[in-house]
Parts: structure tokens; C-alpha cells; sequence
């Protein structure tokens, strides 16, 4: 692992894993960066605070984390970790643009498409790796999160710099992790089943498994074939049975809630702009109209669902 600090932008669920692994994997507390830190420690003067991991077998650990506000840190920040909503990852990443150290290594953890150009724009002297992770995990109330699901996290770099060298310092991390040649193409394909799930997951305030049901089904249905459209005309790779891959990922997680569903549920902004909305952005450029997908958010802006 790097002999410097690492900082994680975010306390949601992500952040919260990648926190208690860190710590689990160097023995060293992580700094968390939050818009509120009252929100997370009562403590006025001593940022530091408890983070509880509930692991895959409900055993727990604790893990001693620094929590600290955007214009408390004075140190340059050598290794970051975003692991905000799509939406708010660069006004988050502007917060601390004078504390980023220049060549420091930032890892994006974001959802959706669209705001990691957007961060890799904006920052050009850092080193911006994309990951895309399956592992699943729900926070039960602030600085407690719930490893739910062991998944995998793909990192790549939009310039086709190699992750290895970058992937090293991890070695014997809890977490699966592994470089990805294409990492573009992991993001198009799990936007893929996002705009297949999560939107009709908040639509109908229900759990990913009950989408197989017929007419839930035939919704998900028309937004895949839209989806498979898109992807062709931009000769992007799909896989063949799509269709039978987002049927699998909701018999696998049919017990869980999507993120986007959460979201909608405790009235918070969700990210379907990066998912359903960044797929409509790039149909509309190449002519193309998805009635689907836009009935879809349609439903959900009169629903009240933000994003």
C-alpha cells in the first residue's frame, strides 16, 4: 500500500466499505471527507470516529476513521477515493482542488456515465482511474455499513494507461480488484442493466426481484431492446443474451433494493441523469428517439423522483 494517507470523499455505503478495508488491509485510519461532519461525530474538537463493518457472515469489526470537512485539510492529498453520487462528484472533487497533490492518484467510484469525463476533464494533472464495482453494501445509520454482497471492482483509465502498476498497492486488499484493458466498455455494460433496473425499481418503490413479474417484465424489456439499439448503432459491444443478464442480476439480488430505489424512497437525488438520462443524451446525438426510456422518466418526474 502507498505510504501516503488515503482520503475518501463520500460516507455513503461505498465509502464506508472501502474505509473499514483500507483500515482492515494497513492497519492505518482512513480520512473521510463529508459536506457535514456534525452529522457524523458530535465532538467539536477531535475529528476522529468509530466506523462499524458488518461483514458478509454479520460478524463486526470497528475501525477508527478521521472525519473531517473539505476546508479542514491542509495537507496535500496524495491518494483519494470518490466514492460520492455521480452528480455531486466534481463540485465534490472542486472542494479540495487546492489540497490535491499534483500526480495524485484519484479513484472514481461512481455509478452511471458521464461524470467521470467530466472529473477527468476538470483535473488533467492527476492521475483519474475509473472503477466499476459489483460488491454490494447498505448503510444502517452513519459510520455502520453492511457488506452485503462480495462483488468485483474493475479499474481502468480512460487513456488506456495500465491499472496494474496502480492495482499493486493493493495487494491482499479484502475487496476483489482487477485491471481493466477497456474500462469504458465495463461502465457501458453495466449501464446496460442499470437502465434496465434501477429507474423501474423507483418507479414502483420495489424490490429488483420484482421486476420478473409479467407486466413489470415487459417494461424492462423494451428499455433493454432501446438499449441494444443504441449500443448498435454506436457499434459498441453487447452481449447477446442482454436480456437474459439483467433476468439474472434480478434473481440474484431479488431480495435488494437498488440504489436508485433508496433514493427515491428517502427523497434524495438519484443518478438516473448518468444512467436512463445519459443513454437518452447519447441517442438524441446520433438522431435516435428512445420512448421508452424518456416515458420512463417522465413517470418518475411526476412521481416526484429527482435526479
Amino acid at each position: 500500500m502507498s505510504s501516503h494517507p488515503w482520503y475518501i470523499l463520500g460516507a455513503g455505503s461505498i465509502g464506508c466499505l472501502w474505509a473499514a478495508t483500507l483500515h482492515l488491509a494497513t492497519g492505518c485510519s482512513p480520512v473521510m471527507i463529508v459536506r457535514n461532519r456534525e452529522h457524523y461525530i458530535n465532538k467539536k474538537t477531535d475529528n476522529t470516529a468509530v466506523l462499524t463493518l458488518t461483514h458478509l457472515d454479520k460478524t463486526e469489526t470497528r475501525h477508527p476513521v478521521s472525519v473531517m470537512t473539505a476546508d479542514e485539510i491542509t495537507t496535500p492529498i496524495h491518494q483519494l477515493i470518490v466514492c460520492t453520487k455521480a452528480g455531486d462528484a466534481l463540485t465534490a472533487m472542486n472542494s479540495i482542488r487546492p489540497v490535491l497533490a499534483k500526480h495524485g492518484n484519484v479513484l472514481l467510484l461512481q455509478n452511471g456515465m458521464g461524470s467521470q469525463e467530466a472529473v477527468a476533464k476538470a483535473f488533467p494533472t492527476q492521475n483519474i482511474w475509473i472503477g466499476s464495482t459489483t460488491d454490494g453494501a447498505w448503510i444502517r445509520e452513519p459510520l455502520h455499513v453492511h457488506h452485503a454482497g462480495q462483488g468485483l471492482t474493475e479499474i481502468g483509465c480512460f487513456n488506456h494507461q495500465s491499472a496494474t502498476e496502480f492495482l499493486c498497492q493493493f495487494q491482499g486488499f479484502p475487496l476483489k480488484m482487477t485491471a481493466s484493458k477497456d474500462i469504458k466498455n465495463v461502465l457501458w455494460q453495466k449501464l446496460a442493466v442499470n437502465c434496465a433496473i434501477n429507474g423501474l425499481t423507483a418507479l414502483f418503490d420495489c424490490q429488483n426481484g420484482a421486476l420478473l413479474d409479467n407486466d413489470k417484465k415487459s417494461l424492462m424489456d423494451e428499455l433493454t431492446d432501446e438499449f441494444v439499439h443504441v449500443s448498435n448503432t454506436l457499434g459498441r459491444t453487447t452481449p447477446e443474451s442482454l436480456h437474459e443478464k439483467v433476468y439474472e442480476v434480478c434473481r440474484l439480488t431479488a431480495a435488494n433494493h437498488s440504489s436508485t430505489c433508496m433514493d427515491a424512497r428517502l427523497q434524495r437525488r438519484t443518478e438516473l441523469a448518468f444512467i436512463n438520462g445519459y443513454l437518452i443524451r447519447v441517442a438524441e446525438k446520433e438522431g435516435l428517439t428512445l420512448p421508452a426510456h424518456q416515458q420512463l422518466m417522465d413517470r418518475l418526474s411526476q412521481k416526484g423522483v429527482r435526479w
